[in-house]
């Protein structure tokens, strides 16, 4: 976990290493002062876009900046830092996760994805039949194990 204090040090020690005033940085990054301001006085968190203008209006990768503040707040040194960053990436490639992104896109967007648990065909299939025999959605909903708004829902979609 990165801290907002630990990421602000390393923006500050980053722009001044590469003697970058803040108006200039604003101009590079294309960002609001207000917004690195309260970056760098740990004010606010960094969004991943906010942080690629910046680190890329600093000539670093967001990466290497997280890294850094990172390795601080856990008191390891950035080799410790990257040798566990190593191991987790290994750990999600024998997962499977790597090797999956791809199927997550089309056409280079992201796939949306559905919203909340799916109710089983078995289920839906039985309100259906519940309803065209006249039963109540709450009764409907205590027989089957599902909320009444769930069977509300099905209930709509499939309106004779």
């Amino acid at each position: 976990m990165v801290s907002r204090e630990s990421l602000a040090a390393v923006l500050r020690l980053a722009r001044a290493a590469r003697g970058v005033s803040r108006d200039t940085l604003y101009d590079q990054a294309k960002i609001e002062p207000r917004n690195l301001q309260n970056l760098e006085n740990a004010r606010s968190g960094a969004t991943l876009e906010m942080l690629e203008k910046v680190a890329e209006g600093l000539g670093f990768n967001p990466i290497a900046l997280l890294i850094a503040a990172s390795s601080y707040d856990a008191q390891h040194s950035i080799s410790q830092s990257l040798e566990a960053l190593e191991r987790e990436l290994e750990q999600m490639c024998s997962l499977g996760i790597i090797e999956a992104i791809p199927k997550h896109f089309s056409e280079g967007k992201l796939v949306p994805e559905q919203a909340g648990k799916r109710t089983p065909a078995e289920k839906v299939q039985q309100a259906i039949k519940y309803r065209d025999e006249g039963i109540s959605q709450k009764e409907t909903a205590l027989k089957l194990g599902l909320s009444v708004a769930t069977v509300s829902r099905i209930w709509r979609r499939t309106n004779n």
